[in-house]
């Protein structure tokens, strides 16, 4: 039987997730977040040195004992002595995720215990989830960026009381009462529903934040934009002082960011990372540039031909080598985000790799009627004369190239006007997209997130690549 079947019928394995709580103790991870502190300012030719280091092991393990790996890289006439420079890993192949989907048992060590396997799963928000094996290893590196991160900003969650906007599940008992959180980690740390997010609702979220009085912040963009928004529409203003929102696991747009930040009066960190966690991306108090940690991968940005993208503003394919995961290695998996790069420095010292920012997946472009790549972003986010008033929450499904289909959920208030909203919407959209693009406006009662909290503003049908 194979590992995903097996996983399938749930023999033997358990989540990343349940274990996750268990980590701060082990002595991996206190390793490993103290070698992250101590290696933060190392000069840029002593980080590059270890990432040649770690690279070669990734590559020697690979080719030693991954059958997947061994069998491609004989036949490309490829060994680990063909890396001698990072460079060096440009001659390796790529790795997408459907390779990966067709090849789970092949892409795990020989005579690994099954037993000893955690998992992960993608949110399967793009239409294709993934499956990412591990070890307790890895999820105590994964949990160490975590910890590094918050104290970059100055925060450490055993000191600081947080609040946590997921996709976390409120128990049945508590919804019935109309409260839509509880209080975890000894009290440190209250857990909101972003799913009961509402109008009628926001009111009571805000109370609540007012009582727990949380340092800071940690959320889905999506989820603490649309608290923002409604606290916004409603003049609602938090009693205590917020320090930091630190947002992750979305795409952070900068009028999303601009409107968490007006309302709450705090800085937002950006944080980029990502389920198969071969890469890790932080903003820092100095800078809203994303700066990509070396110690847990090798980042790189290609065009569509597969080339470096170094140019200053040039827009190129994630593709990343992990180093924290010895289970299951990704070589160079292209991780169909998008970013942008940048030669600016951060004033922090750190000598870490700059991105202005991740501009999306590659499912977050349409394809107008005559086939070319569109970026939905700042057409949505960042058009300054955009109107929203009436709309709670909005997706843009494609199925035709050159045809967007808008659907809405209207606020109650304006519900009787929504002939006169759509239209307004659909004139509105017409004048954005250009003549490349027809409208289309339709009313819904809701629009779900996805099951572990993100909120995708784009359906993508069409193959986009």
């Amino acid at each position: 039987m194979s590992i995903l079947n097996r996983l399938k019928k749930g023999n033997n394995f358990r989540s990343n997730k349940r274990i996750t709580s268990e980590i701060h103790e082990t002595p991996e991870f206190k390793k490993r977040l103290a070698f992250l502190v101590r290696s933060e300012k190392w000069p840029k030719e002593k980080l590059d040195a270890y990432q040649l280091k770690e690279l070669k092991r990734v590559i020697s393990f690979a080719y030693t004992h991954i059958p997947y790996y061994r069998d491609l890289f004989k036949k490309l006439h490829l060994t680990p002595q063909s890396i001698t420079h990072l460079s060096d890993l440009q001659k390796f192949p790529t790795l997408t995720r459907e390779t990966i989907q067709q090849n789970y048992d092949r892409l795990l060590p020989e005579g690994v215990n099954p037993k000893k396997l955690l998992y992960r799963t993608t949110g399967g928000s793009t239409g294709n989830p993934l499956v990412i094996f591990s070890d307790t290893d890895f999820v105590s590196r994964d949990r160490a960026n975590t910890l590094y991160y918050l104290k970059v900003a100055g925060y450490d969650p055993y000191h600081y009381k947080s609040v946590r906007l997921y996709g976390d599940r409120i128990p049945e008992k508590l919804i019935r009462k109309n409260v839509f959180w509880y209080e975890a980690k000894d009290g440190k740390q209250l857990v909101l529903s972003c799913y009961h997010l509402t109008k009628e609702t926001v009111g009571t979220y805000v109370a609540k934040l007012n009582a727990f009085s949380p340092a800071y912040i940690h959320a889905r963009p999506s989820a603490i934009y649309t608290l923002a928004r409604q606290m916004k529409d409603q003049q609602l203003v938090p009693h205590i002082k917020i320090g930091a929102i630190f947002c992750d696991g979305e795409i952070l747009y900068n009028t999303q960011r601009m409107l968490i930040e007006k309302v709450f009066a705090a800085r937002v960190y950006n944080v980029y990372g990502h389920t198969e966690g071969a890469a890790v991306g932080i903003s820092c108090p100095h800078s809203r540039l994303l700066h990509f940690l070396p110690q847990v991968g090798v980042l790189e940005l290609l065009d569509r031909n597969g080339k470096p993208v170094t140019r200053d503003g040039s827009r190129g394919e994630m593709v990343v080598t992990g180093f924290n995961n010895n289970i299951f290695p990704l070589i160079r998996y292209k991780t169909q985000d998008m970013g942008i790069a940048t030669n600016k420095h951060c004033s922090c010292g750190r000598a870490y790799r700059m991105l202005s920012k991740v501009e999306g997946r590659v499912q977050d472009y349409v394809v107008n009627k005559e086939g070319s790549l569109v970026p939905l972003a700042p057409a949505i986010f960042n058009y300054n004369d955009m109107d929203w008033t009436g709309v709670d929450q909005f997706k843009i499904v494609q199925k035709i190239p050159g045809k967007l289909i808008f659907r809405v959920v209207l606020n109650k208030a304006s519900a009787p006007g929504r002939q006169n909203i759509k239209q307004r919407l659909v004139d509105k959209f017409s004048k954005i997209f250009g003549p490349s693009f027809s409208i289309e406006v339709m009313c819904t009662d809701a629009i779900a997130y996805t099951a572990v909290g993100k909120h995708r503003y784009l359906d993508q049908k069409l193959k986009v690549n």
